[in-house]
């Protein structure tokens, strides 16, 4: 008898144990992206919304937002840079002459009732699977699921780096507080300046042009990265 009482003691111990080191999404390294990007959304929930007719999930920061959706089976769009065009336009952008996949621009207009601003957003298509989802956490959590290899960690920086195609990357903080970075978009810059860009009129928009350089990261197109500290917009 206590024989059989070890044994399901033991089955017991290893089911527990199972259940605490299973992975949330598939890779600690993506366990802890998702942590992380919790604990800034949860740090202001005014700037988290829900869009129904999109499914996307959405965390506002400044003039521009960072999407993501509960259904990847919704629309082509699963993770979404939008920003807003306005420093673009003025510095030249010509929207007509746009020709990339990787941007999209939106003019301005009405949307379920609310007046939307010029808008410029990357979008990105994961796959076209069937999902059901509870909360924006779980549908991160579920996306981050799908591909371990979209999201890799900067020890350095100690940021998390979510890979949006060749050149655009959405990056947030390990831990809010540690600089003034919490948040930073990342987006290729050549297809803006061959569609009329001035790079050097963006200056006082918080968008920064980076050459093409390679570093311990990979290679990397010209670009152009915006910082969002918010600690200092939510004051």
């Amino acid at each position: 008898m206590k024989k059989y009482v070890l044994i399901l003691v033991s089955i017991s111990l290893l089911l527990i144990l199972s259940a605490c080191s299973s992975s949330k999404t598939g890779s600690k390294q993506s366990d802890d992206a998702l942590e992380a990007f919790i604990k800034i959304v949860k740090s202001d929930p005014s700037k988290k919304g829900f869009h129904a007719p999109l499914k996307h999930w959405g965390f506002k920061l400044d003039d521009d937002k960072f999407e993501w959706t509960k259904d990847t089976s919704a629309n082509k769009i699963d993770f979404a840079m939008v920003m807003s065009a306005k420093p673009f336009l003025d510095a030249g952008l010509d929207p007509k002459k746009l020709n990339d996949s990787n941007y999209v621009f939106k003019p301005k207009g009405i949307e379920s009732g609310m007046k939307t601003p010029d808008l410029l957003i990357h979008p990105f298509n994961l796959n076209d699977k069937k999902q059901t989802a509870q909360g924006s956490k779980d549908s991160f959590r579920r996306l981050l699921k799908e591909d371990i290899n979209l999201v890799k960690y900067h020890k350095g920086m100690k940021h998390y780096r979510l890979l949006l195609n060749d050149g655009f990357e959405v990056q947030w903080t390990e831990k809010l507080g540690l600089t003034n970075a919490d948040m930073v978009f990342i987006i290729e810059a050549n297809p803006l300046i061959d569609a009329g860009l001035d790079t050097s009129k963006l200056d006082g928009t918080g968008w920064i042009f980076k050459k093409a350089e390679k570093d311990e990261m990979g290679n990397h197109p010209n670009r152009l990265v915006k910082i969002y500290d918010l600690k200092k917009s939510s004051n």
